[in-house]
């Protein structure tokens, strides 16, 4: 088993990486071709394979850089960028001399792959629920408020509290006259009369700032409904949208937030299916609680657009 780990840790590009400056003719060319895209064929073909340089991310030769998927996007994402080369050819001749088999490299960087796209879709899983949730929460309060149209007036609460105020005075006034007058009796009915107003009005009071607090929540929340409509939450990147909003709708599904995540579910689709038949990924999928420790799981942890 692993440790958790931050989300904004993971990738295989991100750690003490020079960043490639977009100006620079050479370094983007690098960076689609590799770093012996000027050799002469004969050094080619003394030198060790593209795919093998340190430069080279080995998680897109298995078939997906997540880090590499959100990095033009307008919304904040929880991957830190790889910048590390990307290349299309050298992928393909990788996958071309290395064939996806038992107890090969390429296997591993698979296994590892699936394992961090696992960890992926499952934070972004559980991101939706809440989220969903949220969302439920506030359009129920949204249509509470539209249905109660207004707030209840005060008023009468405003004038049981003055009322219970002038009792209270001149209870007290009677209870100090009858105790300058010797008229203990009457001082203590006075004064137990009074403080049961006090308790009445104190209970009165409270009643009276929670229906002030809920209105408050209530006026939020109708103006949170009237300027938002009915929400969407989107099953594959979390994003949310007005369900009457098209172009807000058509932005989404044609952005790069949800086509990333689009290709993270593809991918951890394409290799579960790969790799069913491994045990040990079998057992991290579907782990048995007596053999793990709390607070660990299988491989490092992911994690909003």
């Amino acid at each position: 088993t692993y440790d958790r780990t931050d989300v904004a840790a993971m990738g295989w590009g991100n750690r003490s990486q020079k960043q490639v400056d977009p100006n620079d003719p050479a370094a983007l060319l690098d960076q689609l071709m590799g770093s012996t895209r000027n050799m002469t064929e004969t050094e080619k073909a003394t030198a060790r394979p593209a795919w093998e340089e340190k430069d080279v991310c080995q998680m897109y030769l298995a078939g997906c850089c997540p880090n590499a998927l959100f990095h033009a996007s307008q919304k904040r994402s929880d991957l830190a960028p790889c910048v590390k080369v990307h290349s299309e050819p050298i992928r393909a001749d990788y996958q071309k001399e290395n064939p996806s088999e038992p107890g090969t490299k390429r296997r591993g960087l698979e296994r590892r792959l699936l394992r961090e796209l696992r960890i992926l879709v499952k934070s972004m899983d559980d991101r939706v629920r809440s989220t969903k949730e949220r969302v439920e929460l506030e359009q129920k309060a949204a249509a509470a408020a539209k249905a109660a149209d207004k707030a209840p007036p005060n008023e009468v609460t405003a004038k049981a509290l003055a009322e219970f105020t002038e009792q209270i005075s001149e209870l007290v006034r009677k209870a100090e006259e009858a105790g300058d007058e010797g008229d203990v009796e009457t001082a203590e009915r006075s004064l137990a009369e009074a403080e049961e107003k006090k308790k009445l009005k104190l209970e009165l009071e409270a009643t009276a700032a929670k229906q002030t607090e809920e209105n408050l929540a209530l006026a939020k929340a109708k103006v949170t409904g009237t300027m938002f409509g009915e929400q969407h939450v989107c099953e594959v990147c979390c994003s949310i949208t007005s369900v009457r909003d098209d172009l807000n709708n058509q932005n989404h599904l044609g952005g790069q937030m949800h086509a990333g995540w689009t290709e993270i579910r593809a991918q951890r689709e394409r290799l579960e299916e790969l790799l069913k038949d491994e045990p040990e990924l079998a057992r991290e999928q579907n782990p048995n609680p007596n053999d793990e420790e709390e607070g660990e799981i299988t491989a490092p942890q992911a994690g909003r657009d």
